[in-house]
């Protein structure tokens, strides 16, 4: 798998919100997809197979646009987990419906994999489900079973999606499962100075590649976020020093990179204006480039 100009994207945008349903119209879309392929970008990231993802890939396929797809789900939780990251665990009747869910996204993903094989060139069974503080997590057992039924039912090469730690740990028995290892590395999170991160990332990566030799290993995830409540951390310019060092790093030795993300998404997170979920993309909110 080779450097290819890669980015995640969600287009929602001022009281839009997967939660309330409301969707970026397919002429936003379409704004958006040739901001990016103006500025280089040949492959995109998208969550779930849901009707943004579906709405992205028609815009694509009727303007005819040189972009390839990414297509994950975003599988709801079916362990209780009791050491969530925030929220409430869940309970017994959550996730029964939850796995109905789960499989009704199954069957989405799959039929969206084979409307658009020329448009859709990887596809994720999950993202980040086997990490100990997300209240989405799915048992080992589950993530493998998806996997097979997607790789039975589609052509294109399949993944899982999941920061560096819980790769190398929890979900070391997919790296069997899947066609290549697809990881997440968040220096901010870890409160790595901007002047650290870089380095922090690609180390990450290389140990990474030592522990997992199965299979290639490629980066669905990695970014800074321009502004937080944790100000020493963040600023466009810590953004854009991280941002284009890692994208020149990973050119310079052909590791497949997707950058989270491309635009701010003022839906995510609390509803502070300095959370820093808000503030990740490349581009700002008005589609301005930072």
């Amino acid at each position: 798998m080779h450097y290819k100009k890669s980015i995640c994207y969600s287009g929602y945008r001022l009281n839009q919100s997967p939660i309330t349903k409301v969707y970026p119209s397919k002429a936003e879309i379409l704004e958006d997809l040739q901001i990016l392929i103006k500025d280089g970008y040949e492959q995109i990231r998208m969550y779930d197979p849901g009707m943004h993802a579906r709405l992205t890939l028609e815009v694509i396929q009727e303007n005819n646009l040189p972009l390839k797809v990414m297509q994950g789900m975003d599988l709801d939780g079916e362990v209780i987990n009791y050491n969530v990251g925030w929220g409430e665990p869940l309970k017994t009747k959550d996730i029964i419906q939850n796995k109905k869910s789960n499989l009704k996204q199954l069957d989405a993903l799959i039929e969206l994999a084979n409307k658009y094989p020329d448009i859709i060139n990887y596809v994720s069974a999950g993202n980040e489900n086997t990490s100990d503080w997300n209240p989405k997590m799915v048992s080992i057992d589950a993530l493998t079973k998806y996997i097979r039924t997607l790789k039975q039912n589609i052509k294109q090469p399949v993944t899982f999606c999941e920061g560096m730690y819980f790769w190398n740990t929890h979900a070391l028995p997919l790296v069997d499962e899947v066609d290549f290892v697809s990881i997440h590395i968040y220096p901010f999170w870890q409160r790595k100075s901007h002047e650290e991160a870089l380095e922090n990332t690609i180390v990450a990566y290389e140990a990474t590649k030592e522990n997992i030799t199965k299979k290639p290993i490629i980066i669905t995830e990695a970014g800074w976020p321009s502004h937080s409540n944790l100000g020493e951390y963040t600023s466009v310019e810590f953004h854009r020093e991280y941002v284009n060092g890692l994208e020149t790093w990973a050119k310079k030795n052909d590791v497949l990179l997707y950058m989270f993300e491309a635009f701010d998404e003022p839906w995510k997170g609390s509803d502070k204006q300095d959370e820093p979920e808000k503030h990740w993309g490349l581009y700002d909110l008005n589609r301005n480039k930072k």
